[in-house]
């Protein structure tokens, strides 16, 4: 499975380039007024000085919030940007354009499916703004919600058929929802002369990988490291590469770096979490199989190691609780449903533990019935009447 690891930063001068916060304004306030003019200076830091002072006099102010919230943004203090867009609009939920600023501190922060709904807000009032369609789309994307992304991105692709960023955002969501000849077509559209060398090669990885051609697949992806050594997405690919071949050290380190530059990848952190927890280091696993669940709500497989680790130590319980979940979110999957028996085994539960058993053993029959048909499709279903007779 490829990463939903952002694989936008190569190209995020071309497609965020008209990004901006809005700074909201309001008469006959000194303090603002000195820390908006600081901003415009780029003098970050003094106006950061002057709204917090602003935000000390007057807490419950929207507008002192909001612009405290863009300066801390610029300077990339996204997570104290975040928590003061979200006080300004509980002081004040009609500030449109902070549902924006909000959305785009949570994109910037790695934390895309949280960076969805601010978009969404926003487009409400403002439906037409491509800056914000373009980021919720590539925000579901992100959030493993394919379908709804593309479609998105499908739509601005009609209305801009020449920003080489929507098309390459549209390759990268098709190759990522498994649709590679899709995501090929477009790539072959795209003129590349556009486009950082760097992206290229990562998208031909990309490719590469989801056609099972893994030596030319960690040829591109090698060279787009190089190329960008900070490109957290093809650092994590050749993490999966070398994961795929249990080449563990090297697979640890590639996801390691990735993370340094982009902690916010669930995919990523579950892997890695994994890793972790095979080679001996079950503690610092667990902390990146935690990471992964916050990022991503309903992100079943981390949920599945975890139990594993809290029924080795004795903890059914906990496990119960992480395995009952994940059986929801992932109700045809065998290794859940034994897991899961097994927890309720360990922790008493005898007679749910065998309702899991059973559900485990039909799943198991259902797919070594289709492994029997993919291999002799001729062969005659026994369970299944040739006879197009109807009565017995």
């Amino acid at each position: 499975m490829l990463s939903p690891l952002s694989l936008y930063p190569e190209i995020e001068c071309m497609r965020c380039a008209s990004l901006f916060f809005f700074v909201i304004s309001l008469p006959g306030q000194d303090l603002l007024t000195a820390g908006r003019e600081a901003l415009e200076r780029g003098e970050y830091a003094e106006a950061e000085r002057l709204f917090r002072q602003q935000v000390a006099k007057t807490p419950q102010s929207a507008e002192a919030l909001s612009n405290l919230g863009a300066v801390l943004a610029r300077e990339q203090k996204f997570d104290e940007a975040i928590e003061k867009y979200e006080r300004a609009l509980r002081a004040d939920p009609k500030l449109t354009g902070v549902y924006f600023n909000l959305g785009v501190a949570y994109f910037k922060a790695g934390r895309y499916q949280a960076a969805a709904a601010p978009f969404e807000t926003f487009l409400k009032s403002q439906p037409a703004d491509p800056r914000a369609r373009q980021l919720l789309a590539v925000s579901l994307v992100e959030s493993a919600q394919y379908r709804r992304g593309i479609a998105l991105l499908e739509q601005l692709a009609k209305e801009q058929p020449d920003d080489p960023s929507i098309l390459f955002a549209l390759a990268s969501a098709h190759i990522r929802a498994g649709d590679e000849e899709q995501g090929k077509l477009l790539l072959q559209q795209l003129d590349t002369s556009k486009l950082p060398p760097a992206a290229v090669h990562l998208l031909q990885g990309m490719l590469y990988y989801r056609g099972q051609h893994y030596d030319d697949s960690e040829k591109e992806l090698q060279e787009a490291a190089r190329l960008d050594p900070q490109s957290a997405p093809a650092l994590a690919a050749l993490g999966r590469l070398r994961l795929r071949v249990n080449d563990d050290p090297a697979a640890i380190g590639y996801f390691e770096r990735a993370l340094a530059i982009q902690p916010q990848d669930a995919e990523s952190n579950y892997q890695l979490g994994v890793l972790l927890g095979r080679n001996g280091a079950e503690e610092r696993g667990r902390h990146y199989l935690i990471r992964a669940m916050e990022q991503r709500a309903n992100y079943p497989d981390p949920m599945y190691f975890l139990a594993k680790m809290d029924l080795n130590d004795n903890h059914p319980a906990q496990a119960v609780k992480l395995l009952e979940r994940a059986v929801q979110l992932a109700p045809n999957t065998e290794s859940v449903r034994f897991l899961l028996a097994r927890a309720y085994k360990q922790a008493g539960k005898d007679d749910l533990a065998k309702t899991q058993l059973a559900e485990f053993r039909r799943l198991q029959e259902e797919r070594l019935q289709r492994d029997r048909k993919a291999m002799d499709p001729e062969r005659p279903d026994p369970t299944q009447s040739m006879s197009t007779d109807k009565n017995p």
